[in-house]
């Protein structure tokens, strides 16, 4: 059983949310990320980011009241490739805002692969026009692929009602959407 799989059967049993879920997976990501980055690459640079507090601004949450103990931004590396066709590998960061009822959407962060460890740069904010429930990223060729349950604007908001993938390249500037599928879940 693959560790994102073992991670939604717990969160499942015990009543976490997806968001919980898949920061279960993330010492497994970075683990991943660390061990790329061995290979000379810029992963090694920003594989020990606390990516949490990098990309707790780009996620422009409310400000919580006082004594919020439930305000707590967690991140996961979801995925390192070179995406800019730079020679040096982006790492992808997925993360959605605190709540204390329920999960806020996930949105997949892109950080340039040059970027000194200090200061991770944001390439792009990917998934944010969709509620993403749960978030599965994958590098190939060059493009960001994004695929997970999603929250239609006819469902509410505990019950995912679509599966989506979508597919982003970057294009000198920035990243853009290139291709968008939508299934229904029966």
């Amino acid at each position: 059983m693959s560790t994102t799989a073992l991670a939604t059967s717990l969160a499942t049993v015990l009543g976490a949310s997806v968001a919980d879920a898949a920061i279960v997976e993330s010492a497994a990501a970075q683990a991943t990320a660390a061990t790329a980055g061995k290979t000379g690459q810029a992963a090694d640079r920003l594989g020990r980011v606390d990516w949490a507090a990098v990309v707790e601004p780009a996620l422009n949450c409310p400000e919580p009241g006082p004594n919020a103990t439930w305000y707590v931004v967690r991140a996961r590396v979801a995925a390192v490739g070179d995406l800019t066709r730079d020679g040096r590998r982006e790492t992808v960061v997925v993360s959605s805002c605190p709540s204390p009822t329920s999960s806020n959407p996930l949105i997949a962060f892109v950080y340039d692969g040059g970027s000194k460890r200090s200061a991770p740069h944001l390439l792009g904010k990917l998934g944010e026009n969709r509620y993403f429930k749960s978030l599965k990223v994958t590098v190939r060729d060059g493009r960001v692929h994004l695929r997970g349950k999603v929250v239609s604007d006819r469902a509410p908001n505990c019950c995912p009602d679509l599966i989506v993938g979508q597919t982003y390249a970057w294009n000198g500037t920035k990243f853009h959407r290139t291709a968008e599928k939508a299934t229904r879940i029966s």
